[in-house]
């Protein structure tokens, strides 16, 4: 039991600590270690100099030229002894013989050593070290400062492997790891030494059986700024003195001015935080009809489940626990995480819904549609939010992370650097795919959706012009359409032998690069989410604002059909979805399946969508259509751009390995849902509702022509605050009036979803 004595005296050692490490650069390392001797109790196992006392002998070991000791892999032994990372190290060596500084003894104790649970654990980081111990370590009394270095090592396959000592393969990690995989660990040296000393002394200790990369951070490191990062800083500096003049200019007309703005300050409006914060966190509590309200909450919960997903991906090869991972992710409700790529189908389920709905209404109200703004209002809406989120992950996102793992954002800075525009121009599912490695070289790898989707979306057109045209004919053209999109995937799978969905593991023979590239990202294959979508638009559409008449036994068998065909869809892939299964896939499951799951998973949400719709959703309905589900899932496409790069960010900045656990996993994704929806607010604010402010004000927006039948005579408004850019267009009031909704006159009326439909996922 911990003596009541330590628990008195735990305040002033914490002074105590914090006092070491601002004094401790006047103090030897053995006087300080002294100071904490007054914890010692008679027989405790605390021996500040026997610490000290090993943290020096280790020091020294490692100064000295390699003599079969691992420690001789921690320091750049081998640099130019005239060279200022040699005088350092030689400074570093004399303070060692005597009383060694603080900051010495803390540049050693930091290094990564063979960590507990090794075998236990990831197989290919020996150790992080103490990263924040290492860059605060100071001694300026010998002129040296710690800088981290993370070391990567990688099996050098030109060299006979059998000559590697065990030591030395134990001091690298590898003794347990194929040859060809990755090695990692930390390590402290002089912040007078350079990267390419530390990698040069390393291969020559090494004797070239490793090919070694270094990577090395200090306290202070000054920021490298490009001209791409100063043009993003520019950028941003403009649309912030936007946001702040139309901010101003707005509440200025509110409070102190009746007149009607000016034709210049309107295009400034746009840029309101103040009006389109309202908007965005405005909450419609009256049903209205022609309104699918339960969509809100169907939105924010797809999109939580795909944060969730991809929590337990980032990490998890981190973790210290990583060989217990088949026990973890083995039992059948883990299918709701490895098998989350449904989450993708239900936001092509809504995609196709709020297309079909919305052409269908505007050629039932207006006779016609704007084909060419059809397109234009996709591209305004959807592109500049990208185009923001992808240039700074290719420009300022690389300053962000510190630590161990900050190493990895390079890949990223220079995907998004050399890729961006695949992202852009909705193209990603098709050139981002490496056929050297088999990876995916993609800026926002979860924007393979958005490109799947904008295509789809390009040709839904060729389905939904015959359906309102001529519904006899449309609808057997959808038949046919619905019946392909089941036979490409089943035949796509069963000639390249591919797994029936997306698994976890399997042996070399499981395609899943392949199942990835030719099924998972290519729209043909993923079409029929869409059309079940654009089939539920369509029910919704004909049966309008109508009472749909079911039997009770009628919405029992609904409800069951749909529930047990949606678990069949999500816990389906059990038996094959396993990190270590031998795979033999049996034909029928493959074709069945593989062609099937999606578009069964679909047609069970587009049962929800019809029941809550239509009075037969019950306790569904009630929480799906709640109010307060309406501001997150105005925000949804924002969250889907900046989720994964907070994600990302997180991994990138770990100090420690991480445990895995499942509790973990929930608590970290909420933690990112929180921050993702701070950040897509700001994102929202500076690239989107802008956009469609100033969309507004220089076109039409589709679904927005007049219905002649209607009276042009203005209406009041009753749902938020309209932007007083808008104030003397009466006609356009009379079409738009009703921004806060889902599918509410906004999306009612649009021909595509709005992007808040759109997910992120690369599961």
């Amino acid at each position: 039991m911990i003596p009541i004595t330590f628990l008195t005296l735990l305040p002033p050692l914490l002074l105590l600590a914090s006092s070491v490490e601002v004094c401790g650069r006047e103090r030897t390392g053995r006087g300080a270690l002294q100071s904490l001797d007054f914890l010692r109790q008679d027989g405790s196992s605390l021996d500040p100099l026997v610490v000290q006392d090993m943290l020096t002998r280790i020091g020294q070991s490692a100064v000295r030229k390699p003599d079969g000791q691992p420690w001789s892999l921690y320091l750049p032994v081998f640099a130019d002894p005239e060279s200022p990372c040699g005088v350092a190290l030689a400074a570093m060596a004399s303070s060692l013989e005597g009383n060694a500084p603080l900051g010495v003894l803390q540049m050693v104790d930091s290094w990564a050593k063979l960590r507990d649970g090794y075998l236990h654990g990831t197989p290919f980081v020996l150790g992080l070290g103490s990263f924040s111990e290492c860059i605060h370590a100071q001694s300026p009394e010998i002129g040296v400062r710690g800088k981290y270095c993370s070391v990567f090592a990688l099996d050098n396959k030109t060299q006979d492997q059998s000559d590697v000592g065990p030591i030395l393969r134990l001091a690298q990690a590898s003794a347990s790891m194929n040859v060809g995989l990755l090695t990692q660990y930390g390590t402290c040296i002089p912040d007078a030494c350079t990267e390419e000393d530390m990698e040069k002394s390393l291969r020559e200790a090494l004797d070239g059986q490793k090919k070694v990369k270094v990577d090395c951070q200090t306290l202070d490191e000054a920021p490298q700024f490009t001209s791409g990062d100063v043009a993003m800083i520019s950028f941003l500096s403009v649309m912030l003195a936007l946001l702040t003049t139309g901010t101003a200019a707005d509440i200025y007309y509110r409070v102190a001015s009746s007149s009607t703005p000016r034709l210049g300050v309107r295009f400034l409006l746009p840029f309101s935080a103040y009006t389109n914060l309202e908007k965005m966190f405005h909450v419609t509590t009256e049903s209205r009809p022609g309104v699918i309200s339960c969509l809100h909450g169907m939105r924010v919960l797809s999109m939580t489940w795909v944060i969730l997903g991809h929590q337990y991906v980032f990490d998890t090869l981190f973790s210290v626990n990583l060989q217990h991972l088949q026990r973890w992710t083995s039992n059948l409700i883990f299918q709701v995480i490895s098998n989350a790529s449904l989450s993708t189908d239900s936001f092509f389920f809504l995609s196709g819904l709020l297309v079909s709905y919305g052409v269908l209404k505007e050629v039932k109200r207006t006779g016609r549609i704007d084909i060419i703004m059809y397109y234009v209002h996709r591209i305004i809406r959807l592109t500049p939010p990208i185009a923001v989120v992808t240039l700074f992950l290719g420009t300022l996102f690389r300053f962000l992370p510190s630590g161990p793992m900050a190493y990895y954002v390079t890949s990223v800075y220079t995907i998004c650097s050399d890729k961006w525009w695949i992202d852009v121009l909705y193209v990603n599912n098709f050139l981002a795919f490496n056929e050297t490695t088999n990876q995916i070289t993609d800026c926002l790898g979860q924007c393979w959706y958005t490109a799947a989707d904008t295509q789809m979306y390009l040709m839904a057109p060729l389905v939904l012009l015959p359906l309102a045209y001529s519904p006899a004919i449309g609808k057997l053209l959808l038949y046919v359409v619905t019946l392909v999109s089941a036979i490409i995937p089943a035949v796509v799978i069963y000639v390249n032998d591919f797994p029936p969905g997306s698994v976890l593991g399997g042996n070399e023979n499981v395609d899943k690069a392949g199942y990835q590239k030719l099924v998972y990202y290519k729209p043909w294959c993923r079409m029929s989410a869409y059309v079940v979508g654009i089939w539920a638009g369509y029910i919704i559409f004909k049966q309008d604002s109508k009472k749909l008449h079911l039997s009770p036994m009628q919405v029992i068998a609904g409800w069951t059909v749909a529930t047990f065909s949606a678990l069949a869809a999500l816990l389906g892939m059990w038996s094959y979805n396993q990190l270590s299964v031998e795979y033999a896939f049996d034909p029928v499951t493959q074709v069945l399946y593989g062609g099937l799951h999606r578009g069964v998973w679909c047609s069970s949400l587009a049962w929800v969508v019809v029941a809550c719709h239509y009075g037969y959703g019950g306790l569904v309905n009630d929480f799906l259509s709640h109010p307060t589900w309406q501001p997150l899932s105005r925000l949804t496409y924002s969250i889907y751009l900046v989720a994964l790069p907070i994600q990302l960010l997180a991994t990138f900045n770990l100090k420690e390995l991480v445990f895995f656990s499942h509790i973990d996993k929930i608590i970290h994704a909420l933690g990112t849902v929180f921050i993702s929806l701070v950040a897509a607010v700001l994102l929202s604010l500076t690239a989107e509702a802008p956009i469609l402010g100033l969309e507004k004000l220089l076109f039409r927006r589709p679904g927005r022509g007049e219905d002649k039948s209607k009276s042009t005579s203005p209406i009041k408004e009753e749902n938020g605050q309209d932007n007083l850019a808008f104030s003397d267009e009466v006609t356009e009031k009379l079409n738009t009036k009703q921004e806060m909704m889902e599918i509410e006159p906004e999306q009612s009326t649009d021909f595509e979803p709005s992007p808040e439909t759109c997910e992120t996922t690369q599961l």
